[in-house]
């Protein structure tokens, strides 16, 4: 089965990487919808295609299963499906943006079955910047639907950017942005008893000029104690430490000449694989993250492939393998 995608969607195979997925455990990931009516379902032996995705998206997208594998909803941070790819009733007109890179992502309120929040990103740094909208899914006869909390202002203008990391008391999270303009990261705490709208202030690394949008992913390692920034505009890689106890950022280290885009890091956290926007390189790139300095890293870089159309996302998989989006392809 030949599906059709588009910017930032997944489905080309990059490579495998072995790794156990103790994270993975309740299959939360294991239905993605995104592109143009596109989807993976990866609860089976070998990922199935899908084509009943009632979404358009040009970049951004998130969605979220259940315990089961059982896909709930799913989003380009300007409308929300159900798993029965109607647009929920108050569901609509969400203050993301489809062409945001990172236009939405899905996190599940700690202490709560039922309870998700949907944060989302305007593209291009503009106005709306980073919100949340609650969704309740005990709303709308178990379907789900969006509560009062809605478009909720966290902070603007931000960088297209934004990721959610797993607390170290393995309960709460950490939603961590770039305050755009500058070298200011926020975290924001999400524990049971909601948002914390009081960030960790993080002040590091290179400063991304006033009115640069930011393009280009962001993203943690799985055990969040790395984040990397892709800036495609500054052709630039930036790496930071996290402590997922205090939500500071440290330790930044900038390498790479290349346009970045996607970025990803293996399950053991040790390599770094990017996608180029280049003009004349579309590549995906390895990087040794053990080789020590900035310079180090840079000079460990190899080409993991060459393509010919645009290069899009990166994303790993509950079967332990990247997956790589072309456009329109």
């Amino acid at each position: 089965m030949t599906i059709k995608i588009s910017y930032c969607s997944f489905i080309v195979l990059l490579l495998w990487l072995f790794s156990s997925f103790s994270s993975y455990a309740q299959k939360e990931g294991n239905i993605w919808y995104f592109g143009a009516n596109a989807g993976i379902d990866f609860n089976g032996s070998t990922p199935v295609a899908l084509t009943n995705g009632a979404m358009n998206s040009k970049e951004g997208c998130a969605s979220i299963c259940d315990s089961d594998g059982n896909i709930l909803f799913y989003t380009n941070g300007v409308n929300i499906w159900n798993r029965y790819h109607s647009i929920m009733p108050n569901g609509g007109n969400l203050n993301g943006h489809q062409s945001s890179t990172q236009s939405a992502i899905i996190v599940k309120k700690p202490g709560t079955s039922t309870i998700y929040f949907v944060f989302t990103v305007d593209r291009e740094a503009k106005s709306n910047g980073l919100r949340y909208s609650e969704v309740d899914m005990n709303l709308q006869s178990g379907l789900g639907d969006v509560t009062s909390n809605k478009n909720i202002l966290i902070i603007t203008p931000t960088c297209e950017k934004i990721a959610a990391i797993k607390h170290q008391n393995n309960s709460d999270f950490w939603i961590v942005t770039q305050f755009q303009g500058s070298n200011i990261f926020y975290s924001y705490l999400l524990t049971s008893s909601g948002l914390n709208m009081t960030p960790v202030v993080s002040k590091i690394g290179s400063v991304v000029p006033e009115g640069s949008p930011g393009i280009g992913y962001f993203k943690a390692s799985l055990n969040g104690s790395r984040i990397v920034t892709a800036r495609s505009q500054m052709y630039q890689l930036e790496l930071f430490n996290f402590n997922n106890s205090t939500g500071f950022l440290s330790n930044s280290m900038t390498f790479g000449d290349i346009s970045p885009y996607g970025v990803e890091f293996s399950p053991k956290g040790n390599l770094l694989y990017v996608s180029s926007l280049d003009i004349n390189g579309k590549k995906i790139y390895q990087y040794n993250l053990l080789s020590g300095s900035a310079a180090k890293i840079a000079n460990s870089r190899i080409i993991i492939g060459s393509l010919s159309n645009t290069c899009g996302a990166l994303q790993l998989a509950s079967d332990g393998k990247i997956y790589h989006a072309q456009e329109n392809d």
